[in-house]
């Protein structure tokens, strides 16, 4: 994998190093200039320390001077707070003299500062913008407060979190014009586009979620996070994509800076701490100190410590990830052995739950005294069923190297390796559980899981599932009495072949084989799921997946509900129920960027890319999916590489980008287009794109022609589906006669698709707009524009004027959100004048909700070029304003 080379990487560290651009923040600083120039006297920004206050506070003063205000820049210092006047006397020298030697004498001080103060605004409002205002010197501060009661000066200041007041302050901070502006930390979407503002390029959204967790959406600590990372090289740039290639590292500044924080604590306050550091969350009885809930008391008012209340037993974490590595980086390692052991210890002898068993495990293979090997393994698996599977790893690794060396224990490292992208590891590691299994005599059940895992490694290569298929094939013949295992294995290699009616048999011959408990059932519901939507089995399969979701909440399941709920995931997505199956996914895919599951990340990172490529969503579904190649190839598996660039390729053809369509698909590994038909589609685009809709539906058909009789009625249905698309009426007429003879059972997705082929080998608009109505309705925007695009052609084409150009107009109001897609039904004549393609990027943020200033910040434009452009949209649209821009191109509830 290509890395950024040294003279881009020095330019990029000189950019972290420097002042980071305002995210996030807009409507903050809107809410304070709007009150400061509306009458509000005093605006107050509160948060933590890191969390952009200051410059909140500075954005909006940068604002009033631009509209002829004098700003007064003021700043508290902790080291000078005892000086009289320490804040505000050397700001007003050169305006009123020396304020010092008036400090006695309250009303000459109030008298020259007044005078100082008109001196300093010469006619203009004067605002005073301070920074940490609660370690402003008492005597500043009365004066600051008299001269703003007095309507001499405004006031814009920060405060810190835990930190009172002055008193002086009370006032005016608690009078009805004043503005209380909380500054939050920021989303991941902010942390995402923060940083690819700083780096010059995106940033794979599962290494964005990983620095928000790591920042908790600080932006200092983002900026340390960044700079460590991009200066050890785990934040490296791989085709225009960033991403992690190992933790994220912090800055010693970092360290530092919350070292300083935590330095005066007390010695009750710092064994809280300390504790926490080693072992949170912790709950009020699990802490030792007599004193403890006292030094609780006083860390949470202090902001270092946060309660959960979530359960029935009251636990406490710290308030950030990043103090209890600096807790820990300092503690001297006995302290801390020490410390974990009396942790553990208290924990045993409450003895609760398996919970507790697995903490307590943690604790003490953290302090080097490892539990013996059984308990290691068994806190393993309690682990792996939280999802856990970085401390499972540990804890297996642990219970390994302490004697547990029996098959089964190194099949469960095996399989933890490959969930952690360790391809090679885990195959290592079944070498060793064969030939523990063989010193034991070979156990059919144990022999048949080295087997059915050593498939699942395969089945991660592009060319590896007929390699893991035979596999099976071969075991099956000697260990017939483990039939169901290996059946339920071979059915998703085959599935991933896309011989779905093999895949189907499978799963029936495996639930002969099987018991009837509800974890069975769970099993074999889930793997009838996905070939049920591969088999244009929508509704059947949304329900086996709902079925299995059902029994994994039951005790003792040994089903991962996320996992289950991916698999429903699919069924949606068959179903275009795209709005639900993107919400599961994406709750998936944090939970598995959270514990380190590699390979359902890269599986729902791909899912993603899907849900946004059949919403019409261009340029969003490329970004998923380039995260989905960059993390295969980083992380693996490497079999989602191939078809993400597919989809890259059909992407890239369907906004006309040709070249780039081309490029994308040679970087296709050979032999992959044998069972796989996005690659089919990735060519029958670049044709179309070329204009030679005749080659586009020889190859579609051809594939088509492979998919029926295996059984894959949902891809055939597809690829049918975009003939329409891409071809003329004779290709529509092909395509509906086609679709027409696929299995129905209801599916309510081959009925749209027919539907719109037929409408367009019959040019009639009333039924094209029908179904443009239909496809908006469930949220596929693009494929919603098309069919009115080719309705309002119809319509001309009969004469109705009228009706022609108010479908051509909510075709290009729909395409507008559609990323700059350039489709052969888009080119439609000249009714509706087309965007140009920045006025589609401006038009599709705004449809978002995004703000002129916000756009105009992710674009690098003049707030007023975004306007301009955005008026330009709505008189070619036909449309009045944002409103009608965003309802155009939501999806309709019926």
């Amino acid at each position: 994998m290509g890395r950024s080379g040294e003279g881009s990487a020095a330019a990029r560290a000189l950019a972290l190093d420097e002042a980071w651009p305002l995210v996030g923040r807009a409507a903050l600083v809107d809410r304070g200039v709007a009150g400061l120039s509306n009458g509000a006297r005093t605006v107050f920004a509160y948060g933590p320390s890191g969390i952009g206050k200051s410059r909140v506070v500075r954005a909006i003063a940068d604002e009033l001077a631009a509209d002829d205000r004098i700003i007064l820049p003021l700043s508290g210092n902790p080291a000078l707070s005892a000086v009289p006047l320490a804040a505000l006397a050397p700001a007003l020298a050169r305006e009123g003299g020396s304020l010092a030697s008036t400090a006695a004498d309250p009303v000459a001080l109030f008298a020259r500062a007044s005078e100082a103060i008109r001196a300093l605004g010469d006619g203009h409002p004067v605002i005073a913008a301070v920074d940490d205002i609660t370690v402003v010197d008492p005597v500043s501060a009365t004066l600051l407060a008299q001269l703003v009661e007095a309507g001499l000066l405004r006031l814009a200041a920060t405060v810190r979190e835990g930190d009172p007041l002055p008193e002086a302050l009370l006032g005016v901070a608690s009078a009805g014009d004043s503005v209380r502006l909380d500054v939050p930390p920021l989303d991941v979407d902010e942390v995402g586009e923060l940083l690819a503002l700083v780096l010059g390029g995106p940033v794979a959204h599962r290494d964005a979620v990983e620095l928000h967790r790591a920042a908790q959406g600080n932006p200092l600590y983002l900026r340390e996070l960044a700079i460590g990372a991009h200066g050890s090289g785990t934040l490296v740039e791989a085709d225009g994509l960033w991403q992690l290639d190992g933790e994220p590292v912090s800055t010693p500044a970092l360290r530092d800076l919350i070292r300083a924080r935590l330095h005066a604590l007390g010695v009750a306050e710092r064994d809280v701490i300390e504790r926490l550091a080693l072992c949170e969350p912790l709950a009020l009885d699990e802490l030792v100190r007599p004193d403890a809930i006292d030094a609780l008391t006083a860390l949470e008012q202090r902001g270092l410590v946060q309660v959960d209340e979530s359960t029935p037993r009251i636990r406490v974490r710290l308030a950030h990830p990043h103090y209890a590595t600096a807790v820990r980086e300092s503690m001297p390692r006995i302290r801390a052995m020490s410390l974990l052991l009396e942790q553990a210890d208290r924990l045993a002898a409450q003895s609760r739950d398996a919970v507790d068993e697995l903490r307590v495990a943690t604790w003490r293979l953290d302090a080097g005294r490892p539990t013996d090997p059984e308990l290691l393994v068994r806190s393993a698996g309690l682990a792996r069923l939280a999802h856990d599977h970085r401390t499972a790893e540990r804890l297996v690794a642990a219970a390994i190297v302490a004697g547990a060396r029996d098959a089964a224990t190194l099949l469960l490292h095996a399989q933890l390796l490959w969930s952690l992208g360790r391809a090679d590891d885990a195959l290592a590691e079944l070498d060793r559980a064969d030939r523990a299994a063989a010193a034991a005599g070979n156990p059919p059940d144990v022999v048949a899981g080295i087997a059915a895992a050593r498939s699942d490694v395969f089945g991660g290569d592009p060319l590896g599932q007929q390699r893991g298929i035979d596999l099976l094939d071969e075991l099956e013949r000697v260990l017939p009495s483990q039939t169901a295992t290996l059946s339920l294995a071979r059915s998703i290699l085959l599935l991933d072949l896309e011989r779905v009616d093999e895949s189907l048999r499978m799963v029936e011959v495996a639930a002969a084989a099987s018991g009837d408990s509800p974890t069975e059932r769970a099993v074999l519901d889930l793997a009838r799921a996905m070939p049920l939507a591969a088999h244009n089995e929508a509704e059947a399969a949304t329900a086996a997946a709902n079925r299995a979701i059902a029994r994994t909440g039951t005790a003792g399941s040994a089903v991962p509900t996320r996992r289950a709920q991916l698999i429903l995931a699919h069924a949606l997505l068959a179903d275009d129920r795209l709005d639900e199956a993107r919400a599961t996914t994406l709750a998936s895919l944090h939970d598995a960027i959270r514990n380190d599951d590699r390979i359902t990340a890269r599986l729902d990172e791909f899912l993603m890319g899907r849900f946004a490529w059949q919403a019409g969503r261009l340029d969003t579904a490329a970004r998923w999916f380039r995260d989905t190649v960059g993390g295969a190839e980083l992380h693996g598996p490497a079999s989602l590489r191939e078809p993400a660039l597919g989809f890259l390729a059909v992407i890239a053809a369907e906004q006309g980008d040709v070249e780039r369509a081309r490029e994308l698909r040679a970087r296709v590994v050979d032999g992959v287009d044998e069972d796989n038909s996005v690659t089919a589609l990735a060519d029958a685009w670049i044709h179309a794109a070329q204009g030679d809709a005749d080659a586009a539906a020889r190859v579609l058909l051809a594939r088509v022609d492979r998919l029926v009789p295996r059984g894959a009625d949902s891809a055939a249905a597809g690829l049918l589906h975009h003939l329409t698309r891409i071809g003329t009426r004779a290709h529509a007429a092909a395509a509906a006669e086609r679709l027409a003879a696929l299995p129905a059972t209801g599916c309510t997705a081959l009925a749209r698709r027919l539907a719109h082929a037929r409408a367009e080998a019959a040019a009639d608009p009333v039924a094209l707009r029908a179904v443009g109505g239909e496809w908006e309705r469930v949220g596929h925007l693009l494929y919603a524009a098309e069919a009115f695009a080719s309705a309002g052609t119809a319509a001309r084409a009969a004469g109705l004027g009228r009706e022609g150009a108010a479908d051509l107009q909510h075709a290009a109001s729909l395409s507008a959100a559609c990323e700059g897609a350039r489709t052969p039904k888009l080119a439609f004549a000249d009714g509706a004048e087309p965007l140009t393609p920045r006025e589609r990027e401006i038009a599709s943020l705004a449809a978002q909700g995004l703000s002129s200033n916000e756009i105009a910040v992710r674009l690098f434009l003049s707030v007023r070029t975004v306007n301009n452009h955005l008026q330009s949209t709505y008189a070619k649209l036909g449309i009045r304003g944002r409103r009608e821009l965003r309802s155009s191109t939501a999806p309709k509830r019926h």
